[in-house]
């Protein structure tokens, strides 16, 4: 009965933190809102919607009409609007937006979007619901998935979610700021893995003894996969202009490496799965020690082998399932093209899409011959040499 209190006790504070969250991200968001092209608003009333224009292509000589597509129809869509936001907050005003029809967004009465407005030089503008208000609920969400996260595991929970922190903080306020400043994407990227490695391993390995190991593990096998990176791109011919992305960064930032950041990409990309490798290992060689100082080499070298070779088949898997899913609209368009089988591993799109997965799959397996040799020559050192 006690552990059933308490289960439904801790349930109901995560449900605390959560509609708290919102309403305090709902708040910060309304109080700091500084967009003058930009709203929030409430839609009061939706009007029926009007074709305003469909772009078709042009007929061929001799053809009949082109059956209409109104996929790509663009639509005009008079709406009433209270504005929560700006100068204009509590006011009404009857607007009319434009949109594709294929959008996918469904205008609703009651619910708030965001409205962005261009004004031009006649004086006219024009209003488009850019995009649903969902800021909030995605706060309150990541707040109640890392309490569930303490509440389930307590206080090595609490480390991981310091862990989750400390590592967003650093990619975000450092790594991608440092890009965009103009510094190399690849020592970045190194950079941004080892103090990634280095707070995740300080918070989640408890001997600290053994801090070294994994850290080491971890940092040296993405050094080592960043070089089999270099030697890969330059074989392969692949520029980083055909990822997702890579044409618009080029046109923003013509200074910048795209093979640099389709490199640090591929490493950071691929850094939480060699943690979890290096950890493992260590862990388990950690313990193995802790119970027979004395036990043999060549036993502890097949055991951090052994386990690592356990958890690479999973992790490997884990990260290409996730590279898969990351570019799966890229991926159906491949298929709807339905390319030869050559041309398939010679386009560049779907190549560098490749690189990325061989790169994180080759680090995890320099993870575990790597992180096992700095745990036998730990455990050597901490017996004096034999």
């Amino acid at each position: 009965m006690k552990e059933r209190y308490g289960v439904m006790t801790r349930l109901g504070i995560v449900g605390v933190l959560g509609i708290l969250s919102f309403f305090l991200a709902d708040r910060a968001i309304r109080t700091f809102w500084s967009f003058e092209d930009a709203w929030i608003v409430t839609v009061t009333s939706v009007g029926p919607s009007q074709v305003v224009s469909l772009d078709m292509p042009p007929l061929e000589e001799g053809e009949g009409p082109v059956p209409e597509d109104t996929a790509w129809q663009q639509l005009r869509l008079p709406i009433i609007v209270r504005f929560e936001v700006g100068s204009r907050q509590g006011a009404q005003e009857s607007l009319v937006v434009e949109q594709l029809n294929a959008s996918g967004l469904r205008v609703l009465p009651g619910k708030q979007y965001v409205l962005t407005g261009d004004s031009f030089a006649d004086g006219t503008s024009q209003f488009y619901l850019s995009d649903v208000y969902r800021a909030p609920w995605v706060f309150a969400c990541v707040v109640v998935l890392g309490a569930l996260l303490v509440a389930v595991t307590g206080g090595r929970g609490l480390r991981s979610l310091g862990g989750i922190l400390l590592s967003f903080f650093i990619l975000f306020l450092w790594f991608i700021p440092a890009i965009h400043g103009g510094a190399s994407p690849v020592a970045c990227a190194l950079g941004a893995v080892a103090m990634v490695s280095g707070c995740t391993v300080a918070l989640v390995v408890r001997r600290r003894e053994w801090w070294l190991v994994a850290f080491g593990g971890a940092l040296g096998s993405s050094a080592l996969a960043l070089a089999l990176g270099f030697g890969v791109t330059a074989l392969w011919g692949v520029t980083g202009l055909s990822g997702e992305g890579g044409a618009l960064l080029a046109s923003t930032m013509p200074g910048i490496s795209l093979k640099g950041v389709l490199l640090a990409g591929m490493v950071v990309g691929a850094v939480g799965a060699v943690l979890d490798v290096a950890i493992s290992i260590t862990a388990t060689m950690g313990e193995l020690v802790a119970y027979d100082p004395r036990i043999d080499t060549k036993r502890l070298w097949t055991a951090g082998i052994g386990v690592g070779r356990e958890v690479l088949g999973s992790m490997i898997n884990t990260l290409l399932l996730a590279y898969v899913g990351a570019v799966l609209p890229f991926t159906v368009l491949i298929v709807e093209a339905r390319p030869s089988f050559w041309g398939f591993f010679n386009d560049p799109s779907i190549t560098e899409e490749m690189l990325r997965g061989l790169g994180g799959a080759v680090g995890l397996l320099l993870t575990v011959p790597f992180t096992a040799a700095l745990g036998v020559g730990m455990r050597r050192w901490m017996v004096g040499g034999r």
